[in-house]
Parts: C-alpha cells; sequence; structure tokens
C-alpha cells in the first residue's frame, strides 16, 4: 500500500508542475451511482447460518454474481493544459459501495445474502485525453484513488425471513485504507467509469475474539465497480453550464450558483 501512495504523490506532482502553464483551472460536481460486482469467497468452515432448524455449515453459491449498488458524490480540481487535449484532475470523493455473497446450506433448504458495505472517503488522482474536450467535455481519463475506510456495516438477508438484519462491524475487522484504479469517459455531464480494488475490503487477518477463527479468510480478492455519474463543471452560472444555456445561466445566477 505504501509503494501505490508513493507512486501516486510522485505522479501528482510532476503533473501540476506541468499543469502551471495550463489554460483552464475550474472545479466541478459529480454525484452517482455505482454497481459492483465481485467473486464469490471461498469455503470457510466456520461459516454457519441459524435456520429455524439450528445452526447449519454454510457454502458459498457459485451461481451468485456479488451484485451491490452504491452511490457516490465528488468534488474535483481540474488543470487543463493550453493544447485543451490533456490535462489532470484531483479532489475528494465520498463512497459507499462494497461486496454481496450468497450462502446456501448444505442440504440446499436454506440460504443468505450478504452485504458488507463501506463508507470510505477518498482522493482521486486522474489523468484526461481528448481532442479540444472542454467545449464538450468528452474525454478519456484514468488514475486511482487512495481511500480511507471510515466504517463498514454486515447486512444479512436469510431466505426466510421479510426483514433483513445489520450489524456495524468493528474497525479491526475491515482494511483501513484501500488503493483503486479507475478508466473511463465523460461526454458532457455523463460519466461512466470502470474501477478496480485488487484488495479486500475486510480484514483477513482479523480473528473473532473468544473463538479463535478468521472469519474472512477466504474472500475474494479481486473487486470491480461500474460506476454512471452526473458530472458538471462549476460554477454553473458563469462557467462550463452557463455557455451551455442561457436560460440555466440566468437561472443559476438568480440562485447564487
Amino acid at each position: 500500500m505504501k509503494k501505490y501512495i508513493l507512486i501516486v504523490a510522485i505522479l501528482f506532482i510532476s503533473l501540476q508542475n506541468y499543469a502551471q502553464k495550463n489554460e483552464y483551472r475550474y472545479f466541478s460536481l459529480k454525484l452517482g451511482y455505482s454497481q459492483g460486482f465481485s467473486g464469490q469467497p471461498g469455503f470457510n468452515p466456520y461459516k454457519y447460518l441459524n435456520t429455524p432448524y439450528g445452526d447449519m455449515q454454510l457454502t458459498p453459491s457459485d451461481s451468485y454474481l456479488g451484485f451491490i449498488s452504491g452511490f457516490s458524490g465528488s468534488l474535483y480540481y481540474h488543470f487543463d493544459f493550453t493544447n485543451d487535449m490533456a490535462g489532470v484532475y484531483t479532489g475528494i470523493e465520498y463512497n459507499n459501495f462494497g461486496v454481496a455473497a450468497k450462502y446456501e446450506t448444505v442440504n440446499g433448504v436454506y440460504s443468505v445474502v450478504e452485504q458488507h458495505r463501506l463508507n470510505s472517503v477518498g482522493i482521486p488522482l486522474g489523468v484526461k485525453i481528448g481532442k479540444k474536450f472542454y467545449e464538450d467535455q468528452r474525454y478519456f481519463f484514468l488514475g486511482a484513488q487512495f481511500n480511507y475506510n471510515i466504517g463498514m456495516k454486515s447486512v444479512q438477508k436469510p431466505s426466510w425471513l421479510n426483514t433483513p438484519s445489520s450489524t456495524k462491524l468493528d474497525p479491526n475487522e475491515f482494511q483501513k485504507t484501500s488503493m483503486g484504479f479507475f478508466a473511463g469517459f465523460n461526454w458532457m455531464v455523463i460519466n461512466i467509469a470502470l474501477v478496480y480494488y485488487p484488495g479486500s475490503f475486510l480484514n483477513k487477518e482479523y480473528i473473532m475474539p473468544d473463538l479463535n477463527i478468521k472469519p474472512y479468510t477466504e474472500q475474494n480478492d479481486n473487486m470491480f465497480f461500474v460506476n454512471v455519474s452526473f458530472h458538471v463543471p462549476l460554477p454553473l452560472s458563469t462557467g462550463w453550464v452557463g455557455t451551455k444555456s442561457y436560460k440555466l445561466k440566468r437561472f443559476f445566477r438568480k440562485m447564487g450558483l
């Protein structure tokens, strides 16, 4: 993890020095929906479910794709170069996302969908590439994001109950930080990105008190997220939005935006 942070820091300093010659510097706001998917965890001999007939051994369901929805909010600062064909950006981003798995009892009668939902705050560093992209806000981008994970909760949805149960995890049960890598395309106010996390959000070395077992040791290491967002440069009245629509310009000016 320290190696990733050092690489991002060096890249950011280098690109920021080059960006001093840029023509456009502006903030942007991004609000989005994310759809996560990951492989199922391996078999854990200590994974049991309290069913109407007592505790039963669980096995992962290989047919389950591990889908889980989430959302994010970001504030970016852009450094666009004078040729209007490249630039960099950084900022701050909040994410609510996670991983999901489905387990079944060995007799196939009962099942449970288990979600681990994470709250995190991250600092992205991205590179933009396009052709005269400011006018249409049309460009490809890629980069990395360092996240500080604030908290995580576990939500279980048993097949025989209508109401799920939720438990807040101990801070030792999940990773304090994580590093993600992303690539995507922006056009006008639509932003689409594929995000990859090479590690697990859960702490595989965590040992449950009194039981001396590791509940997360078989968690999958590769997680993918597809993010679809509304992305708009700021300020709304005098910036890019104002050049596209006079009515919107007047509206946002009256709103003080």
